[in-house]
């Protein structure tokens, strides 16, 4: 809501993350009737073996999939936008992107179901007779070659390549802004009071003095540093996890991939909603406008006016 306010709505930055807010979101929407169920519906050690619920899980884990793979594809492309926009602002590339960006939206929305088709052909609902008693489950078959070539996509493809991509990006923006503190740091250092006349030291303080633009542009690239990295302290390991399923195979995969996926689904489900906190602890943009449309108390005009009337490309 606070993404799709005209203000806010205007720079390509804050497009990307609005969809990558909406994945998120519906994300963890789908997770509440599955933990419900799981966690509170049912008593410990207690499983559902109805076909409605064999059903159901297959459609949980395709959906989360899906929507989780959307999600980690807007994250590279706000990781590629960012490093375009600021190791080279005014190249051709930065322009192809800023006339091209609902269509990489629209990429990671079309490319993640085809990435993810193969889950949908490994998983299956599968019956037993048991003590007189039909019991459904979802069930792959763990000898196939669909099956291994599934875990190698999921791994590398869907897993470690965008975590490659984004630590690559990740040092370089962290570069970039240790540059930039270097530079700030000397154009500070530059200035000598005690040398300089009261006039000049006057002129000296506002030539040196960071440019509001400037230190906008820093707050934004930081913002998304820390999305970043959040991203990849959740999704490496499951990585890491999926491409030990896809080399030992089905060995791995029962005896310690399986232990790890409620702690898996809770990391993703962390990243998904920690994003929002770093928005606000780290846009004043973003504080602002959400004050303005949650809170119906007066703001100063003069914050208002100085904060929503930005036209600049960042958060």
């Amino acid at each position: 809501m606070v993404l799709t306010k005209k203000d806010m709505a205007k720079a390509p930055i804050n497009k990307i993350l609005k969809w990558l807010a909406v994945a998120d979101m519906f994300v963890m929407i789908e997770y509440i009737p599955f933990a419900s169920s799981q966690y509170i519906y049912m008593k410990p050690g207690q499983k559902d073996f109805s076909y409605a619920w064999a059903i159901y899980i297959l459609f949980h884990m395709n959906y989360t999939q899906v929507l989780h793979t959307i999600s980690i594809g807007l994250t590279v492309t706000l990781a590629v936008w960012r490093y375009v926009a600021i190791r080279h602002p005014h190249g051709a590339c930065a322009s192809f992107l800023l006339s091209h960006c609902n269509e990489c939206i629209l990429f990671s929305f079309v490319i993640s179901p085809i990435v993810c088709f193969p889950t949908l052909l490994v998983f299956k609902v599968s019956e037993r007779v048991k003590d007189n008693r039909v019991l459904y489950y979802v069930q792959a078959d763990k000898n196939s070659n669909l099956y291994r070539i599934n875990f190698w996509i999921h791994s590398v493809i869907i897993k470690l390549l965008p975590c490659c991509i984004l630590t690559i990006i990740s040092f370089v923006l962290v570069k970039v802004l240790c540059e930039a503190s270097k530079r700030k740091q000397k154009l500070k250092e530059y200035s000598n009071p005690n040398k300089l006349s009261a006039q000049h030291q006057h002129l000296q303080k506002h030539a040196s003095r960071i440019p509001k633009c400037d230190r906008r542009t820093d707050r934004t690239t930081m913002l998304l540093v820390a999305v970043l990295i959040l991203f990849l302290l959740t999704e490496f390991p499951q990585g890491i996890l999926g491409l030990m399923s896809g080399i030992m195979e089905k060995c791995f995969f029962e005896v310690c991939y399986q232990v790890f996926g409620e702690m898996m689904d809770l990391l993703a489900l962390i990243n998904a909603a920690v994003d929002f906190v770093l928005y606000g602890l780290m846009s004043k943009q973003f504080r602002t406008t959400f004050k303005s449309l949650f809170f119906k108390r007066r703001l100063g005009s003069i914050e208002l006016t100085r904060v929503t009337r930005l036209t600049t490309t960042c958060v």
